[in-house]
């Protein structure tokens, strides 16, 4: 049976493929799972504190679940450039679970060399080599290509992709769903839907830009049942990798997620004023140094002179509805502008 390689984050998934591994990216399957907090649950009996990041805390109980675990070959942790608590989950894995693990490290400056190095380190341990790696890159271009046009339309046709429908297929594009060949299938299929769909677009609906991390719980059902639609998904559209590189070290280079908060905001400040939206949701996760950002966040756009109404959201567990403080918060939000 043909092994899984699951990990935290996004990492250059073109290693996993061309070693022969299907890729995993355990965030989907901790947060679309039926009872996400149930992982949340398990993990505060296993030992985690109750203060520490739900995320963590759900990945953890997908890596120690035989449900799960019983097809992983290796488990991938990023740390430099993440999550620091990835370092210790790491750590924990390997000694509770037996799955043979590795440390992936964004270089901490953004230096092409280094970055070939670490893809060159990652490859040899995966068991195969960077030409082999490189080639699997090319044969994703086409994929990214059309992930583009998906993220493109819900901007140039408000309402014809709801955010839900961007956000998921941006999101999922860090592992494919384990099959970038069927994957792209879909996405396929999708945009021929889209054909149809722009003759219906609504541009009375309110647009919004989503920046931060993918949420917890759901955000854009909740936006599009309030007539408002999500325009841009910042962190989302950043896994996909849209722009066009020279190489795969380029292209995870030009990946902002594990850089500096400026360098990422002022790359999607530049997407925020071709896009032109009406207001702007920055989602933090409870317990995470990224919560800091957002004063970054708010300086930037000033500097930039985008008075653009900015709602920021804080959430910690996994839910399947938003609660009603929250949900008066957004309403109330969405009315301003």
């Amino acid at each position: 049976m043909q092994k899984k390689a699951a990990f935290t984050t996004t990492v250059p998934v073109e290693v996993i493929l061309a070693s022969g591994y299907i890729p995993l990216d355990l965030n989907n399957i901790f947060v679309s799972a039926e009872n996400p907090s149930a992982f949340v649950e398990k993990a505060e009996f296993s030992g985690f504190a109750g203060s520490s990041c739900a995320w963590i805390k759900g990945l953890y109980s997908v890596l120690a679940s035989p449900e799960f675990n019983k097809d992983f070959g290796v488990f991938i942790a990023v740390t430099e450039g993440d999550c620091s608590n990835a370092k210790v989950l790491e750590q924990i894995v390997a000694m509770e679970t037996g799955i043979r693990t590795f440390i992936f490290n964004f270089p901490y400056l953004r230096e092409i060399d280094k970055m070939r190095s670490e893809i060159e380190r990652f490859a040899e341990f995966m068991g195969t080599d960077y030409k082999t790696c490189a080639k699997v890159w090319e044969d994703l271009k086409n994929l990214r290509k059309k992930l583009k046009i998906i993220d493109e339309t819900s901007y140039l046709y408000p309402g014809s992709v709801t955010g839900e429908e961007n956000h998921l297929f941006l999101v999922s594009s860090s592992d494919f769903c384990g099959d970038p060949a069927e994957y792209e299938k879909k996405a396929d299929d999708f945009i021929k839907e889209l054909e149809h769909r722009k003759h219906f677009a609504d541009p009375s609906r309110k647009k919004i830009a989503y920046l931060g991390v993918p949420p917890i719980v759901p955000i854009h059902s909740f936006l599009e049942s309030r007539h408002a639609t999500v325009i841009f998904n910042e962190i989302q559209r950043e896994f996909a990798m849209l722009g066009e590189s020279e190489s795969i070290e380029e292209q995870y280079i030009n990946y902002t997620y594990p850089y500096s908060a400026a360098f990422r905001f002022e790359k999607a400040i530049a997407e925020i004023e071709k896009r032109r939206p009406d207001g702007i949701i920055h989602y933090v996760q409870s317990f995470c140094h990224r919560q800091l950002e957002d004063i970054i966040l708010r300086q930037l756009l000033k500097n930039h002179g985008l008075n653009i109404p900015l709602l920021t959201l804080e959430f910690d567990k996994p839910a399947n509805k938003i609660d009603a403080r929250v949900a008066t918060r957004i309403e109330a939000f969405l009315e301003t502008i």
